[in-house]
């Protein structure tokens, strides 16, 4: 998901700066003038987050970096910024995907299913990789998951340069971050 943040937001400064320039508006970028109230719980969420991802790759046995990475945690700080900052409109986008995506994790044992498309490279080794439990918070889609239109069922394949598979959430997210852009260089 960082790949498509950083795509998406260098896409979306690109598109800010032409959407300028053919208004004939001035290029006014601070940073200075983001405000977002509660943005603190998110950097300390994502802190604890990462540090329990990485740790979790190499002592997979260990049970206190399970619970330290439970990975709905995050969403529960996602939905409470946004809902702080609800009237920005990037922020509107960020509450539906943050919302979509947990409804997902909350009713599959708060992991996301995760549908392995058969345009992807390597599929059986991507599904004995969910099927094992070796990811922390993706699961292998099956029969018996709940919401299947919540989970990641979209699949971007090649020639985008990182084939995945996303949610509807996810799309709304990166909308979110898209807006996001737009609104700081439209100040």
């Amino acid at each position: 998901m960082i790949t498509e943040i950083i795509l998406i937001s260098l896409l979306s400064i690109f598109f800010a700066i032409l959407s300028l320039l053919i208004r004939k508006r001035k290029f006014n970028f601070s940073l200075n003038k983001i405000k977002i109230r509660g943005y603190k719980v998110l950097i300390l969420m994502a802190v604890i987050e990462i540090t329990a991802q990485f740790l979790f790759k190499k002592y997979t046995d260990n049970n206190l970096l399970r619970i330290l990475s439970f990975s709905w945690l995050i969403y529960i700080a996602i939905i409470y910024v946004t809902s702080l900052n609800i009237k920005k409109s990037y922020m509107m986008l960020f509450f539906m995907g943050t919302l979509l995506n947990f409804i997902a994790i909350a009713s599959n044992d708060f992991k996301m299913p995760v549908l392995v498309s058969e345009i992807l490279n390597d599929v059986e080794s991507k599904k004995e990789f969910l099927l094992n439990g070796q990811d922390l918070i993706h699961s292998l889609l099956t029969n018996d998951t709940k919401f299947k239109l919540l989970c990641d069922i979209i699949t971007i394949a090649p020639p985008y340069p990182f084939p995945k598979t996303i949610s509807i959430g996810d799309v709304f997210l990166l909308s979110g971050i898209f807006a996001f852009w737009q609104d700081i260089f439209d100040m």
